[in-house]
């Protein structure tokens, strides 16, 4: 029999403009270590490239906690061994109080490392089946959840979703959104969302191999 892993003592508190360097570090690392997908199949390796730089990143964060009222952000906290703390995972979670209408997703410059057109393909299918969804509802989305490959297993994913829907459920929200890659899709599903309709990305046009399923799932009132 496999021992168990020992419990690893995190906390979870709200981020700050402060954090938002470290979330976007997090967030780009944890996307390029997918642990059920082969690299050459993961969506943010070959569309976005490996974890390089994330300034750009970092701004846009920064941005939504100055002027975006609809987001939430917060962050697992660890003390290492000489005391200080250590951010490891992170999420962010848009609340829309009223009804939301969803725009189509108008492409960007990605960073040098991404595969440009990929990036705005998969982002505008997103935001797509978002719209078809979810436009002109009052409900939560989680976009971002992310933590460090090596504090994985730990509760810590469990911990950052129950910490958003119970600050939802203060502001009264029951319908929940979300993108989910193959690492995400059974934490997910313990918490209630369901399957929606699949986005399928074409990997071999973009120096990939194969079809790379995003799932779109949804919390809805039972």
């Amino acid at each position: 029999m496999a021992a168990s892993r020992p419990e690893l003592d995190f906390k979870i508190v709200a981020a700050t403009e402060a954090d938002c360097a470290a979330f976007a570090t997090i967030e780009d690392i944890s996307n390029s270590n997918a642990s059920k997908t082969e690299p050459r199949n993961n969506i943010s390796l070959v569309l976005f490239g490996p974890p390089s730089d994330t300034t750009a990143r970092s701004k846009d964060l920064a941005d939504k906690v100055q002027n975006d009222n609809s987001a939430h952000m917060w962050k697992a906290v660890v003390t290492d061994s000489d005391g200080q703390e250590k951010i490891v995972a992170v999420s962010l979670w848009h609340f829309y109080l009223e009804p939301k209408v969803i725009d189509d997703w108008k492409d960007i410059e990605w960073r040098p490392t991404a595969n440009q057109e990929g990036a705005n393909l998969f982002l505008r299918s997103a935001v797509a089946m978002r719209k078809k969804y979810m436009s002109g509802k009052i409900f939560g989305h989680l976009q971002v959840l992310a933590t460090l490959p090596e504090y994985r297993g730990y509760g810590i994913g469990s911990a950052l979703i129950k910490q958003g829907l119970e600050e939802a459920a203060k502001h009264g929200l029951t319908d929940f959104w979300l993108e989910s890659s193959n690492d995400g899709h059974a934490l997910y599903e313990k918490f209630g969302f369901r399957d929606v309709e699949p986005i399928v990305i074409d990997l071999e046009q973009y120096g990939g191999e194969g079809l790379a399923p995003v799932r779109t799932m949804r919390r809805v009132p039972n």
